[in-house]
């Protein structure tokens, strides 16, 4: 479990990640989305994929 951002509790668990398609965000990545068993907080945590040049 990580730390909550809102109550500092290590209480925050990973629930689902989704396409950036699926929020509507350009580009490519992931949203992952997480909750705080403790005060209820949900956490997006966005991350980006960036094309390797090289590929």
């Amino acid at each position: 479990m990580y730390q909550c951002f809102h109550c500092l509790e290590n209480s925050v668990v990973w629930e689902c990640d989704y396409d950036f398609e699926d929020f509507g965000y350009e580009g490519e990545g992931i949203v992952q989305i997480c909750h705080c068993n403790n005060c209820g907080a949900e956490i997006e945590y966005r991350i980006p994929i960036k094309e390797n040049e090289n590929d």
